[in-house]
């Protein structure tokens, strides 16, 4: 029923006939009948049998715990769409039912299942599922209820599903499913290395498979959501990007069943994406399933990261994305040309083929086969009332209408004699183009977050920056594109271009109105207001139109009560990498001008990003209250920290828990050399990986860290969630003095410092076992230790009163063990009475875990 639930809302959107779902059959994951155990299991250290030291060993029970691993295989069955979704009934439902129940058995269907089944290297087999139940005929849907009709056409659908199997080089995990404009399926599959990952075509009506695309990586893969079908299918020449300069076995025009997508790759190092053509009737790479993907061009390119799709106008030649392309520590609405049309306007300008374009025109080169067929009609623009601005988000009323749209339509009157002299223009461009740099449409510094409409005319921008909080406001994209005038740019050069990037102005967002900004929320009990533009009829926002009350004018960032933190940069201690970090400093003023003892806030793991440009390093309470109390507060993000690259992020590959400390090291010493961080004071805190990071570091550099505070720790990788940390860690049986290294167990005995260890014992995530097992090595070793337990919370503690004591408890820690017991009471009389009251002034809130 779950997965009925979620693939139904895949099913309305698409107006599909059926469902794919999943089933998974342990049979792989055998028992040992002596000791009832299952045959492949994780034991702690490598460490097999059922005696023992209870802390080395434990039997996880996991179904892909093993050497093999269940069976997963992809179900499709035929659906009445309309009963399922509870839509109303027409004078069709005779037709439509019999259609309906006949559509897995038809005459065409049968045909090409028995053609899959006669090809000895197809991968794919179709079964059966239960008792098998005969179709409704045409004579029983008049004579019987409309019930019964739709009970008898699903026992009938059910009975005959097409099953698909994975393929043999990915078959341990379905990582993502997806329908495909021609009907079919695509699935993707990793192996359990996750080393491998295969685009999967399934053809629901044959039962066939291709491969569309492999992807393999040495380090590992990164799933994502990067995957994003066109609305119509990209010729190889009509970019000039297929390796090359194209393939002279492409046909110049397209098959009917063909279509392009987007895929993000990290294949450079960094995360791009690059252009896919699947081409129906070619079987390369297929189980005659049918068509291959091509790859046309890499859309993307450099050491800077593609972190989401924002948007694709086709239209407008535009793919809208988020990324790193200015900084790592920020992130920004960028467009980038799908195909790089505008080149070869420009190579037809050069022959005189198209007259020169005005900067105030709109060209686009698209499936119509004419370069003016781009539209400048103000109802297709940004002025529009607020109403219609809604209308556009909701998808509703004549806003909705795409620009992809009319390009579809036009293209399909255009006929079959246009395409083909469309296509055979691009015979003309023989130079393969690269990826080309971005053009950025944010203006803001900071991080931002992007919601686009699908027409691809609004976005809703959430940002925020240091000294700058939350904001969300609403934004116009350029009329007719980013691109609209490149060509008269270019003309303007004489049709020199000395570099493939996008030369173009840029045409930057057009504000429409606030809808919130945390700067003034709450101030003097007003909302934003519109201002309306009279000149433009646009709505229009300015500072003065926010700011509600004029005694707020005078008010800035740096008069909220919790000052940004200073960004630094240093080497890593071999000088191979760039680490960022935030400090906050206490007031010199209250605390002297130092050094101060020195606390790190880590948690240093894969896909987080502590340090950044963004308003939450401000609003971190947990380390703005230590600073109020005196401390130097710092986060690094080390090694294995996302937003950097795969090669930043991949190296601790297999070696948890050691460049990581070896980063918070450099971290603390960079401090103390700059006169900041008392060497002799240092302590860490951190939670779930950070919490794992806070004890390798107090055992693994006990020279340099004093005293941590361990929340939810790892404390052996053999005991944690297999996807996670087999990406990471590799398979157990390959990597046994990596599994032994990376655990906290057997640094133990090097710890001299202070550690409290918190937990939930209802944990579902990191499971209060990992602190029990930590518990028993430090009992062994003869190590004290603090322990505080929340019995009814889970990864982290939700209700108020156990965030306010555990704050509270974690700031006396550090207080009673950096500054001295006085330092405590101090505390206690000036700031914090009990759990309970909050008398200094700074509330504690709860920070980033």
């Amino acid at each position: 029923k779950y997965y009925l639930f979620h693939l139904l809302v895949a099913l309305d959107a698409l107006h599909s006939r059926g469902i794919m779902h999943r089933d998974v059959k342990p049979r792989n994951v055998l028992i040992n009948r002596r000791s009832n155990r299952f045959r492949h299991q994780l034991y702690h250290h490598g460490i097999g049998g059922g005696g023992g030291d209870e802390s080395t060993y434990e039997d996880h029970r996991y179904p892909f715990a093993g050497e093999s691993n269940p069976d997963v295989t992809l179900g499709y069955v035929v659906v009445d769409r309309r009963t399922v979704l509870g839509e109303e009934e027409n004078g069709d439902d005779e037709e439509r039912m019999v259609y309906d129940s006949r559509s897995v058995g038809d005459e065409d269907g049968e045909e090409d299942r028995k053609d899959c089944a006669r090809d000895s290297t197809s991968d794919v087999r179709q079964t059966t599922m239960g008792q098998q139940h005969a179709p409704p005929t045409a004579a029983a849907a008049r004579t019987t209820s409309p019930a019964a009709l739709a009970s008898a056409a699903a026992r009938f659908n059910w009975s005959n599903v097409v099953w698909f199997h994975p393929p043999p080089d990915a078959s341990e995990y379905l990582a993502r499913v997806s329908w495909l404009p021609d009907g079919s399926a695509c699935a993707q599959w990793q192996n359990r290395a996750q080393t491998t990952l295969q685009l999967i075509r399934m053809d629901v009506k044959s039962g066939c498979t291709s491969v569309l695309h492999t992807e393999r990586s040495d380090v590992w893969i990164n799933l994502h959501h990067m995957m994003k079908v066109l609305p119509r299918a990209i010729h190889p020449m009509e970019c000039a990007a297929a390796a090359g300069g194209g393939s002279s076995s492409s046909p110049l025009s397209l098959p009917d069943g063909s279509f392009s997508f987007l895929f993000a790759s990290e294949r450079t190092g960094y995360s791009h994406l690059y252009l896919y053509t699947y081409i129906a009737g070619h079987t390369k790479n297929s189980n005659n399933g049918g068509g291959e993907a091509r790859l046309i061009r890499q859309i993307s390119g450099g050491e800077w990261m593609v972190e989401s799709i924002a948007g694709i106008n086709m239209n407008h030649d535009v793919v809208y994305v988020t990324g790193t392309y200015d900084s790592p520590l920020e992130r920004h609405l960028y467009a980038l040309p799908l195909t790089n049309r505008f080149l070869l306007l420009q190579q037809q300008q050069a022959r005189g083929e198209v007259s020169t374009v005005g900067d105030n025109e709109d060209v686009f080169i698209d499936g119509c086969g004419d370069a003016t067929c781009g539209t400048t009609d103000s109802s297709v623009g940004v002025r529009r009332g607020l109403q219609q601005v809604m209308d556009t988000f909701r998808g509703g009323g004549e806003s909705q209408r795409d620009d992809d749209d009319v390009t579809s339509a036009t293209s399909s009157r255009s006929g079959h004699k246009q395409q083909q002299q469309y296509y055979s223009d691009f015979d003309t461009i023989t130079t393969p183009l690269g990826p080309s740099d971005p053009i950025r449409l944010t203006i803001d510094p900071g991080m931002h977050t992007i919601v686009m409409d699908k027409a691809c005319r609004v976005v809703v921008d959430t940002s925020s920056d240091l000294g700058r909080p939350t904001s969300s406001r609403v934004y116009a994209l350029p009329v007719g594109g980013p691109f609209r005038r490149c060509v008269s740019m270019m003309e303007g050069t004489n049709g020199e271009n000395s570099s493939n990037s996008a030369a173009t102005t840029r045409a930057g967002l057009t504000l429409l109105f606030a809808l919130y900004d945390a700067a003034y929320d709450e101030k003097m009990g007003s909302s934003p207001s519109l201002a309306t533009n009279n000149t433009s009829n646009q709505y229009m926002v300015s500072t003065a139109s926010i700011i509600s009350n004029g005694a707020l004018a005078a008010q800035s960032a740096s008069s909220f009560a919790f000052p940004a933190p200073d960004i630094l940069s240093f080497p890593t201690s071999d000088g191979t990498a760039t680490l960022h970090a935030a400090l906050y400093r206490p007031d010199p003023a209250v605390h002297g001008p130092g050094p101060y003892p020195l606390v790190c806030a880590v948690y240093g793991g894969p896909h987080v990003q502590r340090v950044n440009r963004s308003w939450s390093q401000c609003a971190d309470m947990r380390a703005q209250r230590l600073c109020s109390m005196g401390f130097a507060v710092v986060k690094c993000d080390n090694r294995g920290s996302s937003r950097r690259g795969l090669e930043f992020e991949g190296a601790i590959r297999r070696r948890l828990g050691r460049l990581e400390v070896l980063d918070q090291v450099a971290a603390v010493r960079q401090l103390a050399m700059r006169g900041i961080a008392d060497p002799t004071r240092v302590g860490i805190y951190g939670w779930s990986y950070g919490g794992y990071l806070a004890a390798m570091c107090l055992c693994r550099a006990p020279d340099v860290f004093h005293v941590a505070v361990a929340g939810a720790p790892v404390t052996s990788w053999d005991g944690y969630d297999t996807h996670y940390t087999e990406r990471y860690m590799g398979l157990p049986h390959e990597n046994q003095s990596g599994y032994r290294e990376s655990a906290v167990f057997d640094h133990v005995p090097n710890m001299r410092g202070k550690l409290m260890i918190v937990h939930g014992l209802i944990d579902e995530n990191v499971h209060f076992r990992h602190t029990a097992r930590l518990i028993n090595r430090l009992i062994a070793a003869g190590k004290d230790y603090d322990l505080l337990i929340f019995p009814d919370e889970r990864h982290s503690p939700r209700r108020l009163r156990d965030r306010v004591y555990m704050e509270k408890r974690i700031s006396d820690y550090f207080v009673r063990n950096l500054l001295g017991t006085s330092q405590v009471e101090n505390q206690h009389r000036n700031g914090m009475n009990d759990c309970g009251n909050i008398s200094g002034g700074v509330r504690p809130m709860a920070g980033h875990l």
